[in-house]
């Protein structure tokens, strides 16, 4: 690790200022869950980001500056307001990070929606259809779920035989999210996931119910797709700035038409952070994540602990 990064959180997951002389690099663009309260301070200043939030604003009639910069903090996690703030954001630090000379990255990738990040920092599509395709996701999913019924676990320190072994036996389940080598999420029904979670608390490092309000990453959300397709019909995508990371199968995505059905496909692809670490690895190029926290690094780590991601989050 270059002894110019900056520890910036020794207490928790270790966060890396990028310095501003890095070379080309991966970006990583977190997803829902990363929101936060304060996770826009210092960013105000910067026209590029200012003009992402006030486009989502705009777009999605949600107050996201205020909630970010003044919580409360189950206002910006709801539904409808976490993955606008998390893509504004994403997009905005992106945006003025470019503007103040950051090389055009060498690939990149999302995490969940995160990819739709990395959709519109690639210029495939303006921030608005990715705003529109969260809309149409959740619209789709009220619609066809109703809210309550549907949603996902978490699951952190089980082995994947054992899951996967249990999870035979609750076939309404599915596992969405291969996140490391005993990191998974499922999604399904919440009695079933309820289930889950029981039987794996006495073992597990941590279990739980995630807060979403659908089975995303997962068969139940496959009969949505075309529709979700219709609701985005008049979306034209343009071939992408760079390449970016399929965290589907960690494969590179080089035309916009196959990017932009990647990120439409993905509401009901499952997500195997796995293979996009072996893909980063390949690259070969330094790590950084574009978004607050650091949930990638982390991630990233777990999978492979000589691959160090670097955080563009702190403010110029």
């Amino acid at each position: 690790m270059s002894s110019e990064f900056q520890l910036l959180n020794p207490g928790g997951d270790p966060i890396y200022a990028l310095p501003m002389d890095q070379p080309a690099c991966t970006l990583l663009f977190p997803g829902q869950g990363t929101e936060a309260v304060g996770m826009a301070a210092g960013w105000e200043v910067h026209g590029p980001w200012r003009e992402a939030l006030d486009e989502a604003e705009a777009r999605t009639g949600a107050p996201l500056r205020r909630l970010m910069a003044e919580g409360p903090l189950e206002a910006l996690r709801a539904q409808r307001c976490a993955p606008y703030a998390v893509l504004a954001h994403s997009v905005g630090i992106y945006r003025t990070r470019r503007a103040l000379g950051l090389p055009l990255p060498v690939a990149a990738t999302g995490h969940s929606m995160g990819f739709y990040s990395a959709l519109v920092a690639a210029e495939v599509v303006p921030l608005a259809a990715a705003l529109d395709l969260i809309t149409a996701v959740e619209d789709l999913s009220e619609a066809a779920f109703g809210s309550g019924a549907m949603g996902m676990a978490f699951l952190i320190g089980v082995p994947e035989l054992d899951l996967r072994e249990v999870l035979a036996g609750l076939p309404d389940l599915a596992l969405s999210n291969r996140n490391g080598r005993a990191q998974f999420t499922v999604s399904g029904p919440v009695g079933a996931l309820e289930t889950l979670v029981a039987h794996f608390q006495p073992t597990a490092l941590k279990a739980g119910l995630l807060p979403v309000r659908h089975p995303l990453h997962g068969p139940h959300m496959a009969p949505l797709l075309p529709a979700l397709a219709r609701r985005l019909a008049g979306v034209v995508p343009a071939a992408p700035a760079f390449p970016l990371i399929s965290h589907f199968d960690g494969r590179l995505i080089r035309e916009g038409a196959a990017a932009w059905d990647e990120g439409l496909a993905s509401v009901a692809l499952p997500v195997d952070w796995l293979q996009v670490v072996r893909r980063l690895r390949a690259l070969g190029a330094p790590l950084a994540e574009c978004g607050h926290g650091s949930q990638l690094s982390g991630l990233t780590r777990w999978a492979d602990r000589d691959l160090f991601v670097a955080s563009l989050q702190p403010a110029p």
